[in-house]
């Protein structure tokens, strides 16, 4: 063993440095460990979700809830949405005391109405998660808080009606952020979850879809499923039996006005950059032409980086789950010869149990169910469906 003049030897040297580089290799272990532990998507977070079930349809769904909304800003809650929370916490407590009844009576209706809730076409429940616009929870940045706060604070501009937000809860109601005057560029956009071999304009051209072609179908709905309801209320006086047609009926009213709503509040979240419409008489009169000529609104790139209130971003985990059940090139080209279902029952359980989307189960299954049928009978995604 050498010995240098200082009276260290080059041995003991070694041995430190090697722990220094064990230490080290232990803590990124530890940190990956960490890192995956933690939920890849948070579901007590403001986000949309688009999960492909065909090569040209998504099960698109808005995560919100008013229970995400900081402790400070409850009270904000539109009345309305208060109400409306009431309401289907009633519905739900008698539905789940229809279902869970033995008797043989209710059992049958139970089959019965779940077989009719099983038709409903998947994307009313896309539609419905989506918010109206004055109920929508937005997050403020965190360089913005300062400011906010300050507007809130200020007589002229605020009544009092907010209390002052923070970092931890620097979420607000949409009617409130109205009120104060917030500007866009003050609130963090909303992130849209979805596969990386999904393109960003192939979401937002079935958003587009879903505010062109359901509309007029959810507004005759509607206005047909409250005459009905009304019709059916004389059915309760039959003794012994719940008047099934008239809560039916007015749960399929609800739906669809929710659907309605849910519809409007695209406009807002689809919203662009002003910078877009340069020339507006020449912009109306292409539009003219187009709706004329009966083309859909497509989406472009230039469509997807301008779009002020959404903010695209992919999941590898989503692209390893779909791998599991289908050949990767064909989930690169995405746009096939003919439309196939790529999703199944096994990626449904997947996404679920590993998302953490026990919620989205049931409108999986139902997703696959009806897109399975539709395919089966040869009907494009542009074939008109009566």
């Amino acid at each position: 063993m050498r010995i240098s003049v200082s009276g260290k030897t080059t041995s003991l040297a070694t041995p430190l440095r090697s722990n220094q580089y064990v230490g080290v290799g232990i803590m990124m272990i530890c940190a990956k460990r960490f890192q995956s532990t933690q939920p890849v998507i948070n579901k007590n977070s403001i986000h949309v979700i688009s999960i492909p079930i065909t090569t040209s349809k998504s099960y698109i769904y808005c995560n919100h809830r008013p229970s995400m909304l900081g402790k400070s800003q409850t009270h904000t809650v539109p009345s309305i949405v208060k109400m409306e929370s009431k309401l289907t916490q009633l519905a739900s407590k008698g539905w789940n005391k229809l279902s869970h009844s033995k008797k043989p009576i209710n059992v049958k209706i139970t089959k019965f109405v779940k077989k009719l809730l099983a038709t409903i076409p998947y994307e009313e429940n896309c539609l419905r998660s989506f918010p109206s616009k004055q109920a929508m929870i937005r997050e403020v940045n965190e360089e913005s808080i300062e400011s906010v706060n300050s507007k809130i604070n200020n007589p002229a501009i605020s009544s009092n009606s907010s209390s002052s937000i923070n970092t931890a809860e620097s979420s607000m109601i949409q009617s409130e952020i109205e009120n104060l005057k917030i500007p866009t560029n003050q609130l963090k956009p909303i992130p849209l979850f979805h596969p990386s071999f999904q393109k960003p304009t192939t979401i937002l051209n079935q958003i587009y879809s879903f505010r062109e072609e359901t509309q007029s179908r959810h507004q005759k709905y509607a206005l047909l499923c409250s005459i009905g309801m009304v019709a059916a209320l004389p059915l309760g006086l039959i003794p012994l039996l719940p008047n099934v047609p008239a809560f039916y009926l007015a749960y399929r009213a609800y739906c669809n006005v929710k659907a309605l709503l849910g519809i409007q509040h695209l406009d807002y979240l689809l919203e662009t950059e002003p910078k877009v419409k340069q020339a507006p008489v020449v912009a109306k009169e292409e539009a003219e032409e187009i709706s004329e000529e009966g083309e859909k609104e497509m989406a472009s790139d230039l469509t997807v980086n301008d779009t002020t209130h959404l903010a695209f971003k992919p999941i590898s985990q989503i692209d390893e789950i779909y791998v599991r059940d289908n050949e990767r090139a064909n989930l690169d080209e995405f746009v096939q010869r003919e439309e196939c279902v790529i999703i199944t029952e096994g990626i449904i359980e997947s996404l679920v149990n590993e998302l953490g989307l026990e919620h989205l189960r049931e409108d999986l299954h139902r997703a696959l169910s009806q897109e399975t049928a539709r395919l089966n009978k040869h009907i494009k995604v542009e074939d008109p469906v009566n």
